[in-house]
């Protein structure tokens, strides 16, 4: 039988007073740093695959930040991997939106960082010149940097 999975809210349906920061498993700690590293080595997909294993096993309101960082991996997975421009973009946006939720620091992430990458490439890629794939140029790829010690 398959497991339901809470519902997917929408940023503006997100109680910001109920976003803490959530205690991971052992199992779910080391799933999501390897997501960390496989992003950081660009492997969008599989890091995308490693979030989403987390994601659905949380059921709190903060589980939006597994979305977020998901969208992320999808949009350079969009721009890199499988260049489609148009589906690159509809995902690091919706990134941010998820984002900004969120301090500067959650969940061993600096997500400051990671959220002005992620502008900096929607930039990029809104400039009329250089709105394809084939131009981005590979030191915009973010690299996630740890803020502090998971506990």
């Amino acid at each position: 039988m398959r497991q339901s999975l809470p519902e997917k809210k929408k940023v503006e349906d997100i109680d910001r007073a109920r976003l803490r920061e959530p205690v991971l498993t052992r199992d779910q700690r080391i799933v999501y740093q390897n997501g960390i590293a496989l992003f950081n080595r660009q492997r969008f997909w599989e890091a995308h695959e490693a979030w989403e294993e987390v994601w659905r096993q949380r059921t709190e309101e903060s589980r939006i930040f597994f979305q977020g960082i998901i969208q992320a991996a999808a949009g350079y997975h969009l721009l890199v991997e499988r260049p489609r421009t148009s589906g690159a973009v509809k995902n690091l946006s919706k990134a941010i939106g998820k984002l900004d939720l969120f301090p500067r620091f959650f969940l061993d992430l600096d997500v400051e960082a990671l959220r002005k990458s992620l502008v900096e490439t929607l930039e990029f890629l809104g400039r009329s010149d250089a709105g394809s794939h084939r131009d981005f140029p590979p030191e915009m790829i973010p690299r996630l940097t740890k803020a502090r010690r998971l506990q």
